[in-house]
């Protein structure tokens, strides 16, 4: 096992734990072939016939082998090949059609294919390798005896038994290594997506096109208990639905309870019964979460559930968090999809999201709640900035009165000194009316309006010009918008602070599903040209938390940050 460090992460500080990687595959073929070279140098009893051409093939062996391994260190990070483990069988078939036969040392050659293929590709790939070696082992043991040569069953049939026992074992295990390395895939992007800032509609939905796609399922149904009113929504995603927005729709108690007719700590997986020509299980199966042991209980009511799911397959786990049943999630597909240990997994992916479901709705209710803080300041800035005025010139315009009813013409000056201060207080109301406006205006136009009140107070403040540009429009929530707006603060606030730059650039866009906010400044002067390019640490943590990433890019005339958040 090799540990490699993936840049392409988000948060990729930590090194990410790989079995294998192209320059280490390379250069184990590279060793396979030199050591083969060395032990037929020491024990020159191999290979007892065509010796010369024998040397020749391994030496190109080992050439092909050394330009790999050069090749792979130059682009490292590269996929291998699927074709480089079937070339490898090539090659040690030729190896051993021109050595000894089914005797030949080369023989341990293939178990290097199968292990490559089997840790690269999989169980499939790697039998296929198997099957296909012992195949052309076989055969050209039959080819390369001579005329005279007893034909012996057991020299002919050792090995190959050999290869493919330890071949199949070898395949399975490299198969469920990558079987293993993609939950732990899946698993990082349920944290990684599990932000409350994205909503419970974005984050539930994203979630199960997540699950979905890694069980290639027909549907994923979501049941969710609404707690405050005791409704359930019933969310869909199917295979099409890659590109669509998910949406929670509200079903009829009926509905519901059908949906809901397992036990409430039983997790089912039901397949139907096995056909006389399938290999995988069929029937029923289902664990009691609760009494943590298999159960017989739900059977009856499973059928039904695949008849109503339309669904020749389908694996079910509750939702229950802070031990109360909120709902249950169901996985449909054909018979073979699901497997027993799949329950296990689904109910750890549903252990990691629950609580964030908890969160996204105690910031829901934390969001009503600054709702209504936030009408209750608006219902009294209008009573201080609206109505306060307006009672002062109703006495203003009651003193005129009186004065002019008493017999004082001389009121010019009070009528001056009324006029100014109308034109006064209706400036201020329009301002305030403008203000309300801009906060009610579309969501699209928040983030960038927002963005752009901020940098004309910092331009005005600090003389550092801003330029705010957005290519096409940006729409977010408000929470996804107050970490960006935060973001912007923190960027403009480094170009004051670190850097002699006049002006400064702020852009903004929807791109394959990912707010990019640039942020750039033309600190061009030449005592800075030798500064090294940071990262900055604040706004890198506000990212990551959103699941995005920070990459800085240094240039002749200046220095840009760019934060790219996924939606």
């Amino acid at each position: 096992m090799t540990v490699e460090s993936d840049k392409s992460r988000p948060g990729s500080g930590l090194p990410f734990l790989e079995s294998m990687n192209g320059r280490t595959i390379c250069r184990m073929r590279l060793i396979l072939a030199l050591s083969a070279l060395v032990i037929i140098y020491i024990d020159p009893s191999e290979p007892n016939r065509l010796v010369p051409v024998t040397y020749g093939a391994l030496l190109l062996y080992s050439l092909y082998s050394a330009v790999l391994y050069v090749v792979a260190s130059r682009h490292h990070g590269q996929p291998v090949p699927r074709a480089h483990h079937w070339l490898d069988v090539a090659w040690c078939l030729l190896l051993v059609s021109l050595s000894s036969g089914t005797g030949s040392i080369f023989f341990f050659f293939f178990f290097f294919a199968v292990l490559v293929a089997s840790f690269l590709y999989g169980f499939l790939e790697g039998l296929s390798v198997t099957i296909v070696s012992a195949v052309l082992f076989t055969a050209a043991g039959l080819l390369s005896a001579g005329p005279g040569q007893v034909f012996e069953l057991n020299r002919f049939l050792l090995r190959p038994i050999y290869l493919v026992v330890l071949g199949y074992m070898i395949a399975y295990w490299g198969g469920f290594e990558i079987q293993l390395k993609r939950r732990l895939s899946l698993l990082k992007e349920v944290r990684a997506f599990s932000n409350p800032r994205f909503g419970i509609g974005h984050t539930v939905a994203t979630l199960m096109k997540r699950v979905g796609a890694f069980y290639h399922t027909e549907a994923c149904l979501l049941i969710l208990k609404r707690l405050s009113t005791d409704e359930y929504t019933l969310t869909r995603v199917g295979p099409d639905d890659a590109g669509k927005e998910a949406h929670a729709e509200l079903i009829p108690p009926e509905v519901a309870s059908r949906f809901l007719a397992l036990p409430e700590n039983v997790a089912a997986l039901y397949s139907g019964e096995r056909r006389a020509w399938e290999v995988h299980e069929g029937g029923y199966y289902a664990y009691d979460l609760a009494g943590e042991a298999e159960t017989e209980a739900g059977r009856e009511e499973s059928e039904r559930l695949a008849v109503l799911l339309e669904a020749e397959s389908f694996i079910s786990v509750p939702l229950v968090y802070r031990e109360q049943n909120v709902g249950r999630v169901y996985l449909t597909g054909r018979r073979g999809t699901f497997k027993k240990f799949d329950i296990g997994f689904l109910n750890q992916i549903v252990g990691h999201v629950m609580p964030v479901i908890d969160n996204i709705r105690l910031l829901d209710r934390l969001a009503s709640g600054a709702a209504e803080q936030e009408r209750q300041k608006i219902a009294r800035d209008i009573h201080d900035s609206v109505i306060q005025p307006y009672i002062g010139l109703q006495y203003k315009v009651a003193a005129i009165r009186n004065k002019l009813m008493a017999g004082d013409a001389e009121v010019e000056a009070d009528l001056e000194h009324l006029f100014a201060v109308t034109v006064e207080e209706i400036t201020g109301l329009r301002s305030y009316v403008r203000g309300l406006k801009d906060s009610g205006a579309a969501r699209r136009d928040d983030l960038l309006s927002a963005v752009r009140r901020y940098t004309a107070q910092f331009q005005e403040h600090y003389g550092i010009s801003v330029e705010v540009e957005s290519r096409n429009g940006v729409n977010v929530n408000d929470r996804l918008a107050a970490e960006l707006i935060q973001i912007v603060h923190e960027g403009l606030s480094n170009v004051r602070k670190h850097t002699q730059a006049r002006a400064s650039r702020i852009s903004l866009e929807n791109c394959d599903k990912n707010i990019i906010l640039a942020i750039e400044n033309d600190n061009a002067s030449p005592e800075n040209e030798s500064v090294a390019p940071f990262v900055p640490r604040s706004i890198t943590e506000r990212a990551e938390t959103l699941g995005g990433r920070v990459r800085v890019k240094r240039r002749s005339d200046g220095t840009s940050v760019i934060v790219e958040i996924p939606l």
